[in-house]
């Protein structure tokens, strides 16, 4: 089974980070962004995305134990 990506939030610089769904992310973008896909794609790239409000991240990053890997060998394109 594949993990999907899970988003964190940080509403101030010393606050802790709250773990969001990805509809709770878009919710928090598509008001600043026209478009939110490059957005994302640079936090699938390990960037966090600062907005006036608040920072965003990826929460696990594909080099933690925790998310499983795909194995190209078993993967298929459309």
């Amino acid at each position: 089974m594949v993990r999907l990506p899970r988003y964190e939030v940080r509403y101030d610089e010393n606050g802790e980070w709250i773990e969001i769904s990805e509809i709770e992310l878009m919710d928090g973008l598509y008001k600043l962004y026209s478009r939110v896909t490059p957005a994302i794609k640079e936090m699938l790239n390990g960037k966090e995305l600062r907005t006036p409000n608040a920072v965003y991240r990826l929460k696990w990053q594909f080099g933690n134990s925790r998310m499983t890997k795909l194995n190209p060998n078993n993967t298929s394109t459309v």
